[in-house]
């Protein structure tokens, strides 16, 4: 085994050659021990090594250049014994990186007695690395809230929380990489590991338990099972790992598991083997899991293991002559409280060279509760008090052996470990029987050993090469949706939906503003709104409503209407009739009028009546096509489609620029475009006047724009699946098997394709989005839900930021000296 230093560089210089990211700071830490300047402290590390937490940004990219800004450790096992590898992971993540956090998405049982009240292991790892903070900001949802949520159908939403509190933690601390536990034997198992990794868009490194008698076969089976799980979900699988591998039988089996592993592409980071230090039960976990107090004996005798336990009810010369048989082990001795001579002369024996050795002692309670009795008081603290009796006096010999300190005293030995618990004799015995071998952060012992194993056993180099390779940016929908959201509540917009008469529509409204996602305007009659609202149970205190039968607002808007379209025959009648008559006009000229950022209508309209008046009003004169898409958000990924919605036949020049409107949109909202212009031929594997369509819109985009990434004509398999790509594009694109914008060569084809996708995968369809409009009015589905509302108008709210940002941009522009 070599140096803790010669191992930190061998595992770091791999990693040189990637240029950012994790394997940036990696590449630095690795720089830095070559001359001899890094220290073991993680401010040795540069605060910009690393990005910023993920956001929407100008150039459509999130994170770090698409490289994981998380790793998942999944329990496929289901053990739950974790906690050796958890702080294997951090402290060695903690010596490459300057910002690293934990994170449980579904959270267990605090500690007995925990002043935290937090996950067991939040509170182990927040502890043992002086983590800063909010410890509860660690952790997602309860386990208990999430098993309530997932028995009554709702797991859309526990999945909801967990990105949401994942973000919030994340943000909040700045950090480079989490670790994240999944819960594993909390609930769910491995499945519910792949969609919590799958929404946080985390790759995962696979951990199990040893077993007595299971062979390689046995570990290489369950680890191919559960990655096709993750596989099922889209999630990258960066390895497996063993923890608590039969001693004697580590070297061969994990030779073995290397071997079998690697050949099936999945590496091997190696095994903890079993320790006997790990698997011993401590004073400190009996005195958790008690909530007992210990009355003498230093701190740190908490941390030491016993081998059995004697109960001392017999005679005090049985129980030694008892002890005396055991020379080699250290039992834990349980009395009850008035036992006080088995105290003493366990004091006794630890005195003397002779004596038999105890591991400590445990009073539980006899009769009245401990805190009635005077019995340590009035006896035994003198006694205890007297090993350390110096000048100081009694009081001060009491406080030092209280303290454990034995500092100018006659005796200067360890002290007894005396605990106390209000718990009976039956009842103790029954906590301890049940105990686990557990890693507490009060266990030093163990969270050294669990360092050193790692140290020596893991080749975390086989995770972190997985870590650092790039990948293309994949928005997922949490991802997404998270991110639109936090937008809108960072500046909210004011939207106006003029469906007041639908239940569905006041319920988004309410949660809109509840919220703090935009100010809303209902049209309609205040007071026969507000009656539908109290019938529903919902809260619209929060939103204007506006009756457009008596706007004061109404006379401005049948001028604009009329100057509008008077090229077209406008008069005032006419355009007092359309105002009256339709209430999506009057909503679009609120928006017209500036007295609304945008609109979004269509529950009981057809997209027809919603996008009329838009186009009428606020397309520009002379502008470019007005043309739609939509964000279809699939369980790993979200892919935007055009033109599914407006252009019924568009040309080449017309396909050419919704291409570009389409991956302008998509960069908009955080999503790298890489644009698949759609055909039944592969470039050039079929001919006819369709596919050369598309082939002459291909040649447009690339005249217009070179710097956006197209491909065309191409199928739809081969623009998102690698492997079919691989086959039919020969030479390499970087479009091909990696799309995120599919533009559709007409209306059928696109309409029919969405609704395919949405049905046959259960695909949450966004849209439709209008693009090329002055200021946004957007489409609903007549079949849409409260949350499809919701999300159209966070769409709608963050396309009016858009609008108004350019419309800066240009006035500064304007404003320039030339």
């Amino acid at each position: 085994m070599a140096s803790a230093s010669n191992s930190l560089v061998a595992l770091c210089r791999p990693l040189a050659a990637v240029p950012n990211g994790l394997g940036s700071a990696l590449s630095r830490a690795s720089q830095l021990l070559a001359t001899g300047s890094l220290s073991s402290s993680p401010t040795a590390f540069p605060s910009n090594s690393f990005a910023p937490a993920r956001r929407f940004t100008a150039d459509g990219q999130i994170g770090s250049k698409g490289r994981p800004d998380s790793l998942f450790l999944s329990d496929i096992s289901l053990s739950g014994h974790r906690a050796p590898l958890l702080l294997g992971w951090l402290n060695y993540l903690e010596r490459h990186l300057p910002h690293v956090g934990f994170f449980e998405p579904i959270g267990g049982a605090a500690l007995a007695g925990s002043e935290l009240k937090v996950d067991r292991h939040v509170e182990l790892i927040y502890r043992v690395f002086n983590m800063k903070g909010d410890p509860n900001r660690m952790t997602g949802v309860s386990d208990a809230e999430a098993a309530l949520l997932i028995a009554n159908g709702k797991q859309g939403e526990v999945l909801d929380r967990i990105y949401a509190a994942y973000m919030g933690y994340r943000d909040g601390a700045d950090l480079d990489l989490c670790l994240v536990e999944g819960p594993g034997p909390i609930m769910g198992g491995t499945e519910l590991d792949a969609q919590i990794a799958a929404a946080l868009n985390a790759p995962v490194l696979m951990a199990m338990s040893g077993r007595p008698n299971a062979t390689a076969n046995d570990y290489y089976n369950t680890a191919m099972v559960k990655r096709q799980v993750f596989a099922d979900h889209k999630v990258d699988v960066l390895g497996v790992v063993i923890n608590g591998l039969p001693r004697a039988h580590h070297a061969i089996l994990s030779a073995q598991l290397r071997d079998k592993l690697e050949r099936a592409g999945l590496p091997f980071a190696g095994a903890l083997p079993e320790d006997p230090v790990l698997s011993s039960v401590r004073l400190d976990e009996v005195r958790t899991a008690l909530g007992a107090t210990q009355l003498y004996g230093e701190t740190w005798l908490g941390d030491v293991e016993f081998d059995e336990v004697v109960v001392g009810s017999q005679r005090l010369e049985e129980l030694l002559e008892t002890l005396s048989d055991r020379p080699e082990g250290r039992p834990l001795v349980v009395t009850s409280a008035d036992r006080l001579d088995i105290v003493l002369g366990l004091l006794a024996a630890q005195l003397s060279v002779r004596g038999p050795s105890v591991a400590g002692v445990l009073l539980t309670q006899a009769g009245a509760s401990r805190i009635a009795r005077s019995y340590a008081k009035s006896a035994v603290d003198d006694i205890f008090a007297g090993l350390t009796h110096n000048d100081a006096g009694a009081a001060g010999g009491a406080a030092a052996a209280a303290s454990g300190s034995a500092q100018g005293s006659l005796y200067r030995g360890a002290l007894l470990p005396v605990l106390s618990t209000d718990k009976h004799l039956a009842e103790a015995l029954g906590v301890i029987g049940r105990l686990d071998a557990a890693i507490l952060p009060s266990s030093i012992r163990k969270v050294t050993q669990c360092k050193m194993l790692f140290d020596k056993y893991i080749d975390a180099n086989a995770v972190v090469t997985g870590l650092q390779k790039s990948r293309p940016t994949r928005v997922t929908p949490k991802m997404f949706q998270h991110t639109m959201k936090a937008m809108c509540r960072a500046s909210p917009q004011h939207i106006v939906l003029p469906e007041s008469v639908d239940k569905r529509v006041l319920a988004a409204a309410a949660d809109v503003t509840a919220r703090g996602l935009a100010r809303v305007t209902l049209l309609g009659d205040p007071a026969t709104v507000q009656a539908e609202a109290k019938k529903l149970g919902l809260d619209l205190s929060g939103c204007h409503i506006h009756n457009p039968n008596s706007s004061d607002r109404f006379d401005k808007y049948v001028d604009m209407l009329v100057e509008a379209r008077k090229k077209k025959g406008m008069t005032r009648e006419t355009a007092a009739d359309t105002l009256h008559g339709d209430i999506n006009f009057f909503g679009t000229m609120m928006v017209a009028a500036g007295d609304a950022d945008g609109m979004v209508s269509g529950a009981i309209h057809t997209t027809a009546s919603t996008i009329r008046p838009a186009l009428q009003m606020l397309k520009a004169p002379g502008s470019g096509l007005v043309s739609s898409i939509f964000f279809m958000c699939l369980p790993d990924r979200v892919l935007v489609y055009g033109d599914c919605a407006v252009n019924v036949n568009p040309s080449a020049a017309d396909l050419a620029a919704i291409a570009i409107t389409s991956a302008d949109t998509a960069a908009a909202f955080g999503i790298e475009p890489r644009v698949a212009m759609l055909s039944y031929s592969t470039l050039g594997s079929g001919a006819g006047p369709d596919v050369l369509k598309v082939t002459e819109a291909v040649a447009l985009v690339k005249q217009r724009r070179p710097d956006i990434k197209v491909e065309g004509p191409i199928q739809y398999d081969a623009a998102i699946d690698p492997a079919v790509a691989a086959v039919k594009v020969k030479g390499g694109s970087e479009v091909a098997g990696r799309a995120t914008v599919f533009v559709f060569p007409d209306l059928n084809t696109g309409n029919n394709t969405y609704k395919a996708v949405q049905q046959s995968t259960g695909a949450v369809a966004m849209g439709p989005v209008m693009q090329g409009l002055l200021k946004p009015v957007n489409d609903l589905s007549r079949g849409c839900t409260v949350p499809d509302i919701v999300n159209t108008i966070c769409v709608t709210s963050i396309q009016a930021m858009q609008f108004k940002q350019r419309a800066d941009d240009a006035a500064a522009a304007a404003a320039a000296p030339k």
